[in-house]
């Protein structure tokens, strides 16, 4: 998958393991700018209910952007199986917005699995994702939208990610979406087929009036769609 970890120390974890620390995770594509994933601390350890049930795993625990990621690997099918749960994992430190003058923050959370083939390809899996108190800083807007609290249902299937509920609630802006990410090898590639609605309060109109003018049309409950890729995504 073009990935490569790296750490600036390693140490043993008592009784079994290791104990890594400055953890790196980059893409080797020349044009990758910095690590995708980076954490100070990282325990690797044998997973023992997996070895219980004769299928030995490892254990990962990673603290991740404030926030705690626990990840059980195990060998399923020709390939490895995976399942993992976040908690309270910090938004605004992933970089997940890249347009120029806007910004995303909030916490997240969730678990879900996925199975990958021996060519390290996630081929199928599930999950779901929440999040609190989720906001986001627009140049079109003179303040941050409060989002609230979302809440997201999803599944994997040979590449394809489908996106099966997605909502906010409790903020200035109510967001609803379904549909597909047709996942690629470069990540920006991925090819997007998604409707989505908007709901302002009306106390935030006023607010994000000169963003809601940018839209093709007025928000209510026809749908918007989304489409191109992740790089050059397109609103209809």
């Amino acid at each position: 998958m073009g990935l490569e970890v790296s750490s600036a120390s390693q140490s043993a974890s008592f009784p079994f393991g290791a104990r890594l620390a400055g953890v790196r995770l980059s893409s080797t594509r020349p044009a990758s700018a910095g690590p995708l994933i980076e954490s100070p601390a990282v325990t690797i350890a044998p997973a023992f209910l997996s070895m219980l049930t004769l299928h030995p795993g490892i254990r990962v625990k990673a603290a991740l952007y404030d926030g705690v990621v626990n990840v059980t690997l195990r060998p399923s099918g020709g390939g490895t199986a995976i399942s993992y749960d976040l908690n309270s994992v910090d938004i605004a430190s992933q970089r997940l917005v890249a347009i120029p003058g806007a910004a995303a923050a909030g916490k997240l959370s969730g678990s879900g699995n996925l199975w990958v083939s021996s060519g390290d390809i996630a081929e199928t899996g599930d999950g779901e994702l929440s999040a609190a108190g989720l906001t986001l800083t627009s140049p079109f807007a003179g303040s941050p939208i409060r989002l609230g609290d979302g809440h997201s249902k999803f599944k994997l299937d040979q590449g394809t990610l489908t996106i099966e509920e997605l909502r906010t609630s409790g903020g200035d802006l109510t967001l609803t979406a379904v549909g597909t990410i047709q996942l690629a090898l470069d990540p920006g590639q991925s090819e997007l087929a998604i409707e989505f609605t908007l709901s302002p309060a009306p106390a935030a109109a006023s607010q994000l009036a000169v963003l809601l003018a940018l839209l093709p049309h007025p928000p209510g409950p026809q749908a918007y769609r989304l489409t191109g890729t992740l790089d050059a995504p397109r609103v209809s």
